[in-house]
């Protein structure tokens, strides 16, 4: 769970670095249907499958934001100087 936590991580902050919205839904949608065949697959439990496919879920939301708030960081112009 742990590998999947830090994979959907990484996925969601790239796609926050460089992508935008349509994205993020998309990611999402993959995320829900690869927790719920890997749960099915691994016979785990309806609770068990629900309660990993939200925090991976929520994972990916929060990746997005921090990627987003560094993409617009890093996109801001920044103060220029006067010349005197």
């Amino acid at each position: 769970m742990l590998l999947a936590i830090v994979g959907v991580a990484v996925v969601a902050l790239i796609i926050g670095l460089t992508l935008r919205a349509p994205a993020l839904i998309v990611a999402t949608l993959v995320v829900i249907v690869g927790s719920i065949v890997t749960s099915s697959f691994l016979h785990l439990s309806v609770q068990t499958s629900v309660r990993s496919t939200l925090y991976l879920v929520v994972v990916t939301q929060i990746a997005y934001l921090v990627g987003l708030a560094i993409a617009v960081l890093r996109h801001r112009p920044g103060r220029q100087r006067r010349g005197r």
